[in-house]
């Protein structure tokens, strides 16, 4: 733990603690004034009772042994009564007393003055109800602030944990970005000079060269600290059919055992999307090789189905597949879930999603165990891409 942390620990510790001090003192002096009303309404009510054998002692008598008795009664009436006078009240001086009138008959004759222990009272509010309440309730409060602040502290440390391991990513991310130019510029150079290479073969090369550098060109942009914002590039509107085409090409070519189709239900020849080539190949890739891995050993086709409505372009992925359980379906599109795969990190169908999403589509996942898997992609159509690739 550094220097900084730890100083800022003890100091929110010494601030709890200061707020508990508080709220005890506070719950301790209400529970105080509780106790000092309670014990004058308790004399009041007692001297009422017996006011008029008080008053007559007083005026005809000025007898001191009535006074006496009411004394001891009173201080079984409550237990932080002290001394009480009844001849002359003006010169018993306490802290805390209360002053009852003497009625006889109606007619005013006097007052009563009574006085209260503060030893007696304090003891007695630190056993009252009001003060154990209290107690209680700002110890639950405090518990509940902590634990609050203790949840607050443990979600900026997540953050600040998975913005350095954000940074790390992109710093290795432009370190690949950087080695797999070497290997790239040979593939690129053995493409141009490969002469007994069939030129089918060498448009997949091709192929798969370009998907490689676009790979490094958008690890390097991720690693920039610019990467938030929309470069020209990432701009320009992409062809949703022609970016399928191509990939499959490739995937028929590296997978000739397994059938791969695509219908095109559409009225134009161009599918404009506001998302650059490589997000989409990179969101296609994953979602066809999810479909491989689940695939029968014998008749496996995926079919591709792009379809247009009003407000959006849709691209069905079907596969005749295992099949995802009911109970694991809805979970698959959680960051860093996998199902059935040994070294699955739960990246693909996560990292499809957030990506539509960004740009204001949609990821649907349905599938029935033994039966298949469908996904639906949904890009929004934008009318600006759609006048800019046209």
């Amino acid at each position: 733990m550094s220097k900084t942390t730890s100083y800022l620990l003890k100091n929110r510790v010494l601030l709890w603690l200061g707020i508990l001090c508080g709220m005890s003192l506070l719950v301790g002096a209400l529970s105080f004034a509780y106790e000092v009303h309670s014990a004058k309404t308790s004399v009041e009510r007692y001297v009422g009772i017996w006011e008029d054998d008080i008053a007559r002692a007083k005026i005809f008598q000025g007898d001191p042994s009535l006074q006496n008795k009411i004394l001891k009664q009173l201080k079984e009436v409550h237990a932080a009564v002290g001394t009480t006078e009844v001849q002359n009240p003006e010169q018993l001086q306490c802290a805390f007393s209360t002053d009852v009138p003497i009625t006889y008959n109606s007619l005013p004759s006097g007052s009563m003055r009574v006085c209260f222990s503060a030893l007696d009272l304090v003891l007695r509010s630190f056993l009252s109800p009001v003060f154990m309440v209290g107690i209680l309730l700002s110890f639950f409060f405090i518990g509940f602030a902590v634990r609050r602040e203790f949840l607050t502290r443990l979600h900026e440390q997540k953050l600040e944990a998975e913005l350095a391991l954000n940074k790390e990513i992109a710093s290795i991310s432009r370190q690949v970005a950087h080695d797999i130019r070497g290997p790239l510029m040979a593939l690129t150079t053995l493409s141009r000079l490969s002469h007994e290479m069939s030129s089918e073969k060498k448009e997949l090369l091709n192929l798969a060269v370009s998907r490689i550098g676009g790979i490094a060109e958008d690890l390097l942009n991720k690693g920039k600290k610019q990467e938030k914002t929309t470069t020209t590039e990432e701009r320009k509107a992409d062809d949703l059919s022609l970016v399928t085409e191509t990939l499959l090409k490739e995937y028929r070519f590296s997978h000739p055992d397994v059938t791969f189709t695509l219908h095109k239900h559409i009225k134009s020849s161009e599918v404009p999307i506001a998302l650059e080539a490589i997000k989409v190949q990179r969101i296609l890739s994953n979602l066809l090789n999810n479909s491989l891995e689940a695939l029968p050993a014998s008749e496996a086709a995926i079919n591709l189905t792009l379809l247009e409505r009003d407000e959006h372009w849709l691209l069905q992925i079907m596969d005749n597949g295992s099949g995802i359980p009911e109970d694991v379906l809805p979970k698959l599109m959680q960051e860093g879930f996998t199902h059935g795969k040994e070294n699955g990190h739960g990246l693909g169908l996560y990292d499809a999603k957030k990506t539509l999403e960004s740009i204001g589509g949609e990821l649907q996942l349905r599938s029935r165990w033994g039966v298949g898997t469908q996904v639906v992609l949904l890009f929004p159509k934008n009318r600006e891409t759609e006048a800019q690739i046209s």
